[in-house]
């Protein structure tokens, strides 16, 4: 990978403001910054990379991985500093988090951000609460399915990532590693039917390409293997 960022045709436009067909490419280890007046679009081209806003149009890459289908994976490697951050200065961070954490949303966010840094049993009661509280938000479950499977946890994993998958069919991620828990408790050919599906809705990435050239492999199916290969190496970003 040459290139950590990278935008084809974005655009995204509310009110009277758009922007509109932007392509950028930032190299790795390169230093990048905005500049413009007020108004043309800095701040929200980085809410656009980070996930917060969704285009509509266009394709993100961050690490070579799809925005917003990647987004969890990026985050784990992204900082993010707000030009005006909603605190109060006499809290705590710990107390700023539990005073904003009676929504789903806010459980869900810390939950996440609590598997990403290994705080495993935390996150699972985060999660399981905002389970409670939006038993049919796909985001919910696809938290939790992540965060278990994170811990290793494949076959606890599955059921909320089929959930997930079914109540926002539209979402590769949720398709995708699906299809990676079923491959790791050994039910490939349900992962080749996930994996299908996070192709299908993602054709750029090449990572269900790959796990389907492992699924294929292990299914006795060499030939359609390779292609799978090939098809995945065309997709990676030079």
């Amino acid at each position: 990978m040459t290139d950590t960022i990278q935008l084809r045709g974005l655009s995204y436009q509310v009110q009277d403001f758009a922007l509109r067909d932007l392509n950028l490419t930032v190299p790795k280890g390169a230093v990048y910054g905005f500049l413009g007046p007020n108004g043309a679009g800095k701040t929200t081209t980085i809410r656009l990379l980070l996930g917060l806003l969704r285009p509509q149009a266009g394709e993100i890459r961050v690490f070579g991985e799809a925005v917003p289908q990647d987004i969890v994976s990026i985050l784990s490697r992204v900082g993010y500093v707000p030009e005006r951050p909603h605190l109060y200065p006499s809290l705590t961070v710990a107390e700023a988090v539990r005073l904003h954490a009676d929504h789903a949303e806010a459980l869900v966010a810390r939950g996440a951000f609590l598997a990403r840094i290994k705080r495993h049993p935390e996150a699972e009661a985060d999660l399981q609460r905002a389970l409670r509280l939006a038993p049919k938000d796909a985001g919910v479950h696809f938290e939790l399915g992540f965060a278990l499977w994170r811990k290793g946890l494949a076959s606890e994993a599955v059921e909320h990532l089929r959930r997930a998958a079914e109540l926002a069919p539209e979402r590769a991620d949720a398709a995708y590693y699906l299809g990676e828990s079923l491959h790791q408790i050994g039910d490939d050919l349900n992962a080749f039917a996930a994996l299908e599906r996070s192709a299908a809705i993602d054709p750029g990435n090449p990572k269900p390409l790959q796990l389907l050239g492992r699924v294929l492999d292990r299914l006795g199916r060499p030939e359609e293997a390779r292609e799978m290969y090939r098809r995945a190496r065309e997709a990676t970003p030079r």
